[in-house]
This record gives C-alpha cells, sequence and structure tokens, in this order.
C-alpha cells in the first residue's frame, strides 16, 4: 500500500469536494425543475378548468336570460334579473372571499407542492 502525502490527500479531498457540490447543484437544479414542470401543470390545468366553467356560465346564463324573458315577456327584465344574481354572487365572493377561499387554495397548493415524493414511490398496504 502506498503512502500519500499530506498534500495529495488535501488535493483529492478538494476533488472529491467539487464533484459532490456539482453533483448537489445538480440535484436542486432538478428539484427546481420538477417544482416548476408541477406548478405549469397545476396551473394549465386549473387555466383550463376556469376556461370551460367561464363557457358553461356564459351559455347557461344566455339560456337562463332567454327562459326568463320568455316567460316574463320581456327579455330586459331577463337579462335584470341574471345581472343582479351575478352582482350577488359578486357580493357574496367579495366578503367571503379571505375566508372560504384562501383556505381552499392554500389547502390545495401544500398538498401539491409540498406532498412527500417518497409516499408516491412506496406502495400503500
Amino acid at each position: 500500500m502506498e503512502k500519500k502525502s499530506f498534500f495529495e490527500n488535501i488535493s483529492e479531498i478538494k476533488d472529491n469536494l467539487l464533484l459532490y457540490l456539482e453533483a448537489k447543484l445538480s440535484l436542486y437544479i432538478l428539484l427546481a425543475f420538477q417544482k416548476l414542470a408541477k406548478a405549469l401543470t397545476v396551473f394549465v390545468t386549473i387555466s383550463a378548468a376556469i376556461l370551460f366553467f367561464s363557457l358553461a356560465i356564459l351559455f347557461f346564463s344566455g339560456a337562463g336570460v332567454l327562459y326568463l324573458g320568455k316567460l316574463l315577456e320581456s327579455y330586459e327584465l331577463g337579462l335584470l334579473i341574471v345581472g343582479g344574481f351575478y352582482l350577488f354572487l359578486g357580493f357574496v365572493f367579495f366578503f367571503f372571499k379571505p375566508r372560504i377561499f384562501n383556505r381552499i387554495i392554500i389547502r390545495y397548493l401544500v398538498t401539491v407542492f409540498f406532498k412527500d415524493d417518497d409516499d408516491e414511490k412506496t406502495p400503500k398496504s
């Protein structure tokens, strides 16, 4: 067994430390990319759901206006009733938003981003 000098050991430690730091940096870059991909997926999914939900509300509102207009024999009254309904919903959402929506959104984002990745890989029995 050959004996290495003190400076050779220091040089070897330095090389190993650099390799370790490069590997650690690569790991953190991959983890950041994974979180970014997950965030982008959540954003696209929620955006698509909001788009389709908005289209459904638009068409149902139009149908409601036509139905109420025919029922009341005045399309203007149908528009007023549907508009008043949305105004009422807007006030409800404005006043109860912090209590209801912040909790729901925070819980959802915590489960999406901070769920332990080891739990996904281990089979549940």
